[in-house]
């Protein structure tokens, strides 16, 4: 298995594995754009597992700089592992890519979040260090 930061040859891979978190039956008209802009940020990295040149999972991490800390946060979004390679080691290596990023970006934190049903979820984060902190307040707006 390989990890590695995603390039716009991944595109197809990582939009192939979106129905499996985010739970759409297809992508936005506009995600293959969104996902170019977003390889191309400085304010972010997305990250793919492969394997037998295959994506079988993928994360995103965004920077946000805080004046008071002098110093960015990362944001975890859209970890995902393809059904069928799942337990197998593939979040955690891509995780663990996300967390050596964050540190090179002279992040203080990283921050994921997770449905409260997801107990198995949240014992992966755990398990890899991560703590259950506050409660995230949200408003859907579409």
């Amino acid at each position: 298995m390989q990890i590695k930061l995603a390039t716009k040859d991944d595109l197809e891979g990582i939009l192939a594995l979106q129905d499996q978190v985010y739970r759409v039956k297809e992508p936005h008209a506009d995600a293959k754009k969104i996902l170019v802009d977003l390889i191309d940020a400085a304010h972010c990295d997305i990250v793919v597992a492969k394997q037998n040149n295959k994506i079988i999972g993928s994360a995103t991490l965004l920077y946000f700089p805080i004046p008071a800390y002098g110093k960015p946060y990362a944001f975890l979004e859209g970890l995902v592992v393809d059904k069928n390679s799942r337990k197998k080691g593939v979040g955690t290596a891509l995780l663990n890519k996300l967390i050596e990023l964050a540190r090179e970006k002279g992040c203080y934190k990283v921050v994921g979040t997770s449905r409260f049903a997801s107990e198995d979820v949240h014992k992966f984060y755990e398990k890899l260090g991560f703590t259950k902190w506050g409660w995230e307040f949200r408003m859907d707006l579409a």
